[in-house]
């Protein structure tokens, strides 16, 4: 079955992938003193609830909305955690290369098995594949799920301390400094946007789903709330060790985040379309590929550049990643389309 793109959400995963851009940029290639100060904050925070928590929430979303078949999704999640594991090599292939010629002494594992969200996203298909069959539509399960979900990190010993060379825990748990997007907690947000589908399907009225007031009023509300926690998730979003390994109260800070955000971007799309709107829309359907693509570059150009760049550098640089990585997602799209025909 085909599914209808979403325009609100390409737009919004456009917006994420731009957060994610500049993120990358300010915090490996920034020069020291830049991130440490204000500028630097403000990166982690835009990088923070912005770009992660909306990927996931959106992708489980649609995983409720494609209603696929145990095996489409099996496979499909395995597909994602073997790109996740050939992005690693890929984007660490100079770091590679030196270590295979005995200059560096990097440990090349440490290199592939590195923890990304394309290998959380994977996992995190493979488990809802396996759940949806067991939970069907109950969203109160689903529910009572995440809660139980979020509340392991505060039952489950650090397993760090007990494991702490193991390449396997930082995928699943634990506080590792490599492990940017371990299983728990980040399966959460995979969770709540499945369950986000199955509440509007059974408990909102269509008369509650199309009222524009009713819309306005819930922007409103969701936006005083993420006011009120602005400070809050600000002073987690700029820790990195308490960004990845957050706990309940920041689970809800972004929750309610997508919440405003997804009611502002289908304003926004729904009263706006010029070539900045349309490029974000771009970006988010080939979001996959335009990640690939920018983490290949950036991942290659960290080795001669790292810490290296002053603001006039970081204002070059961007666009100019931004623009390679979209040059190479449109001479991928026409490889596909000439494959085709």
């Amino acid at each position: 079955m085909e599914i209808k793109r979403s325009r609100t959400s390409d737009f919004i995963k456009g917006v994420a992938l731009v957060a994610m851009v500049q993120l990358v940029l300010i915090e490996y290639f920034a020069k020291a003193d830049i991130f440490a100060g204000l500028t630097g904050k403000i990166s982690m925070f835009l990088g923070g609830a912005p770009a992660a928590p909306v990927f996931l929430t959106v992708m489980g979303y649609y995983l409720a909305v494609g209603k696929k078949s145990l095996k489409v999704m099996m496979i499909r999640g395995i597909s994602l955690i073997a790109l996740g594991f050939v992005l690693n090599i890929a984007r660490n292939a100079v770091n590679l290369w030196h270590v295979f010629q005995g200059v560096s002494n990097l440990n090349p594992w440490n290199l592939i098995l590195g923890t990304d969200i394309l290998i959380l996203a994977g996992v995190s298909t493979v488990v809802m594949a396996l759940l949806i069959r067991v939970l069907k539509g109950h969203v109160l399960a689903y529910l009572a799920l995440i809660i139980l979900f979020l509340l392991l990190q505060y039952i489950v010993p650090p397993v760090e301390k007990t494991f702490p060379t193991s390449h396997l825990a930082p995928f699943i748990y634990g506080k590792y400094p490599n492990a940017l997007f371990p299983f728990i907690p980040w399966f959460a947000y995979v969770l709540a946007g499945y369950a986000f589908y199955l509440f509007k399907q059974f408990f909102v009225a269509d008369a509650f789903k199309h009222s524009h007031t009713v819309k306005a009023v819930l922007l409103v509300l969701s936006g005083v709330l993420l006011l009120i926690t602005l400070h809050f998730g600000f002073s987690v979003s700029v820790k990195p060790i308490f960004f990845f390994h957050h706990g309940i109260l920041f689970f809800l800070f972004c929750v309610n985040f997508v919440f405003w955000w997804l009611l502002l971007a289908r304003a926004i799309v729904n009263h706006i379309k010029n070539p900045v709107t349309d490029y974000l829309e771009y970006l988010g359907k080939n979001v996959t590929v335009f990640y690939v693509m920018f983490m290949v570059l950036a991942g290659n150009l960290l080795h001669s550049m790292q810490k290296s760049m002053d603001y006039p550098e970081l204002i070059l640089w961007f666009p100019g990643l931004m623009f390679l990585s979209s040059l190479l997602v449109w001479l991928w799209e026409k490889a596909g389309k000439r494959k085709k025909t």
